[in-house]
C-alpha cells in the first residue's frame, strides 16, 4: 500500500536519521441447444466475456442434454415473485454482518471485539451510501444463462438457517433465489466459522432443476469497497483508511491503490488464492477453497472499488448441483490471526522489502505486550532491546566520531599545507587517521543499522495492534500526536545533540545543514503515527546518552593525560 510514496518518505526519514547521527561525529457460461451452438448473449451489466469454454460432459457425455422447448409466441414473460425486503444479522463474538435479502449481500460489517477495533475503524462499510451501486459478496453469472439480477430478491430458508442463543441473530443464514420458470435455484449460505475468528463460511450453490438440459455458465463473486471522497492523500498524510485492491495468486501478490486505479485490470496468468479490498489496518477478503481462475480490479460509480473473483466455467447436469465454497475474512490485519487462517492471507500485511526483519520484530513487540499489557510500554522495551543489541556498533561509530573531533586541527593544517597537492593531502590525512586510530569508515556501523531501523519503522507503521491503543495521553498510537509534543521534544533533543557532538563548527554549509535537519525531521514526525515517533524519540535519546558517556570518557582520559 502506498508503496512509492511510502518508501520515498520513509527512506528520506531514515536517511536523515542515519546521516544525523553519523554527522554528529564523524567522518567524511450457457444453456445447450439441440444444434450444440452456445448461447453467447450477455447484458452490459455482466461485465464479462461473451463466451464460455465448452462444457465437459458427465458420465456418458452431453448427448443426454436436450434443448429446452422454445416458448410459444403467445406465452407471456414470467416475472419473479416479489419478495419482501428484509435484513438479518449474522453474528459471532468477533464480528457482526448485516445481510440483505435483496441480492443476499452484506450491507454492514462491524468488528465487535476486542473493543480496541470496535467503532469507526472496525466499521468496514462506513463509507457506503444508501444508493451504493453494489455491496460485498454480490454474485453474477457471466454468460447470463443463470439469469439472476445482482439485487434479486432471495427468500430466507428457515429450515436451513440457525439462530444464535439470543434468538435474534443468526449463526447460519441460507438465502434462496428460485427461477420463476423453475429451471434453477441459487442458494447463498453464510455461516460463522467456529474455529477461525473474523471468518465467515460462504457457499454459492446452483441447482439445475431441469430434467433434460445442462446449465453452463461462469460464476463471479465481488468484494466491494468504497473510498472516502472527502479525503485525498498527500505526501504528508499517510491515511490509514486509504482503500486498496489486493489479490494473491500462486505467483505473487498484486496491490493497487484505489486512487491509482485508472482502468480495469485483470490478473489471470496464475490461479488466484484470495482477493479483496483493504486499508492499512483492516481487510475484507474472499478465499475460494478450490481457487479461482482470475481476479479483476475496477472502479464503480466513481468512488467504489470492485475486486472480482472469476471461476472456471461450470456445466451442471440435470438435477445436479454446482457449489463454490469460500472463507470470508472480515477483520483486522492482525498477522498472527491471519497466519492461522491459512491460504497465505497474512501477506495482506505489507511489510515490503524488509519483511524478513519486520516479522520477527513484530513477534518481539507482541511478546513484550504479553506481560506489560500496554503497546506503548511494549514499544519502549523493544527499542531498549534493539539499542542494547546494536550498542557495540554505535559505540564504534561514536568513538570514531570523538577521535575525529580531536584530530580536526591537524586535518585543517594538512589541508592548508597541501592545498594544491591532492594526492599528498590524502596520504598525510590517512597517516593521521592511522596514528590516532581513526577509521575513515567511521559511520559504516551506523549505516549497518539502517535495515533494522527501517524494518522497525515499517513494522510499527503497519501494526494494527497500535490502532486505538492507549498510552499516556494518547488514545490511538496509530494516529499522529494530537498536541505534537513528542515531535517537538525530538526536535529539541536533536538540537542538544548538535551542540554536544558537532565536529566542524567552522564549516558554514555544515552549520546550516545542522540547523535545518532538526526542523525537517520534526516536520516529518508531526504527521506520522505516535507509536513511530515514540520509537524514534527513545532511540535518539539513548543515542545521545551513549554519546555523552563516550564524551565524558574522552574528557577524563584527556584530563588524566594533561595531569601526567
Amino acid at each position: 500500500m502506498e508503496q512509492k510514496r511510502f518508501i520515498l518518505a520513509m527512506s528520506l526519514i531514515t536517511v536523515v536519521f542515519i546521516v544525523w547521527q553519523a554527522v554528529m561525529g564523524p567522518d567524511p457460461g450457457q444453456l445447450a441447444p439441440e444444434d450444440g451452438e452456445a448461447v453467447t448473449e450477455q447484458s452490459a451489466e455482466s461485465g464479462g466475456d461473451a463466451a464460455t469454454p465448452p462444457a465437459e460432459g458427465d458420465g456418458e457425455g452431453t448427448e443426454v442434454a436436450q434443448a429446452m422447448p422454445a416458448a410459444e409466441p403467445d406465452d407471456a414473460p414470467i416475472e419473479a415473485p416479489e419478495i419482501e425486503e428484509r435484513s438479518d444479522v449474522l453474528a459471532s463474538d468477533k464480528v457482526s454482518v448485516t445481510l440483505n435479502n435483496q441480492g443476499a449481500v452484506a450491507t454492514d460489517i462491524q468488528v465487535t471485539s476486542p473493543d480496541q477495533y470496535a467503532g469507526e475503524g472496525g466499521d468496514l462499510l462506513r463509507s457506503f451510501e444508501e444508493d451504493a451501486p453494489a455491496y460485498p459478496f454480490t454474485t453474477r453469472f457471466r454468460a447470463q444463462n443463470i439469469q439472476v439480477a445482482p439485487d434479486a430478491g432471495y427468500e430466507l430458508i428457515e429450515d436451513l438457517s440457525e439462530l444464535n442463543a439470543d434468538g435474534e441473530t443468526f449463526n447460519k443464514i441460507t438465502y434462496r433465489y428460485t427461477d420463476p420458470r423453475g429451471r434453477f435455484s441459487v442458494d447463498k449460505i453464510y455461516a460463522i466459522n467456529g474455529e477461525k475468528p473474523y471468518v465467515v463460511d460462504f457457499d454459492v450453490v446452483v441447482h439445475n432443476r431441469l430434467t433434460d438440459v445442462r446449465l453452463v455458465d461462469t460464476l463471479l463473486v465481488d468484494v466491494i469497497g468504497k473510498d472516502d471522497p472527502n479525503r485525498k492523500s498527500n505526501f504528508l498524510d499517510f491515511r490509514p483508511d486509504q482503500l486498496e485492491a489486493v489479490c494473491r495468486n500462486s505467483d505473487d501478490i498484486e496491490r493497487t491503490l484505489f486512487e491509482q486505479l485508472e482502468e480495469t485490470t485483470t490478473f489471470s496468468q496464475y490461479p488466484v488464492i484470495w482477493a479483496g479490498a483493504d486499508t492499512r489496518y483492516f481487510l475484507m477478503a474472499a478465499i475460494p477453497e478450490s481457487g479461482a481462475e482470475s481476479c479483476v480490479f475496477e472502479r464503480l460509480d466513481g468512488d467504489y472499488l470492485r475486486t472480482n473473483l472469476t471461476y472456471e466455467g461450470f456445466s451442471i447436469a440435470p438435477n445436479e448441483r454446482y457449489t463454490e465454497s469460500h472463507l470470508l475474512y472480515l477483520g483486522p490485519k492482525d498477522y498472527g490471526v491471519l497466519k492461522d487462517v491459512g491460504y497465505r492471507i497474512e501477506e495482506a500485511v505489507d511489510y515490503g522489502l524488509l519483511t524478513v526483519l519486520a516479522r520477527p520484530l513484530r513477534a518481539l513487540l507482541v511478546f513484550f505486550f504479553g506481560f506489560t499489557g500496554n503497546w506503548g510500554i511494549a514499544i519502549i522495551l523493544l527499542t531498549l532491546l534493539i539499542k542494547l543489541l546494536s550498542w557495540p556498533l554505535t559505540q564504534k561509530a561514536y568513538v570514531s566520531a570523538e577521535r575525529m573531533k580531536q584530530i580536526q586541527p591537524i586535518i585543517k593544517e594538512i589541508r592548508e599545507k597541501y592545498e594544491n597537492d591532492q594526492q599528498r593531502m590524502t596520504e598525510e590525512t590517512m597517516k593521521v587517521f592511522k596514528e590516532h586510530n581513526v577509521s575513515p569508515l567511521g559511520c559504516l556501523p551506523m549505516l549497518l543499522q539502517m535495515p533494522i531501523l527501517y524494518g522497525l519503522f515499517v513494522m510499527i507503521y503497519n501494526s494494527v495492534e497500535l490502532y486505538q491503543a492507549d498510552f499516556l495521553w494518547y488514545t490511538d498510537l496509530s494516529a499522529p500526536d494530537p498536541i505534537f509534543l513528542l515531535p517537538i521534544i525530538m526536535g529539541a533533543v536533536m538540537v542538544i545533540q548538535q551542540r554536544l557532538t558537532m565536529v566542524d563548527q567552522s564549516n558554514p554549509q555544515m552549520a546550516m545543514m545542522m540547523k535545518i535537519m532538526p526542523i525537517m525531521f520534526t516536520a516529518f514526525m508531526l504527521f506520522l503515527p505516535a507509536g513511530l515517533v515514540l520509537y524514534y524519540l527513545l532511540n535518539l535519546v539513548l543515542g545521545l546518552l551513549q554519546q555523552y558517556m563516550i564524551k565524558r570518557q574522552f574528557a577524563a582520559t584527556d584530563e588524566g593525560a594533561t595531569t601526567t
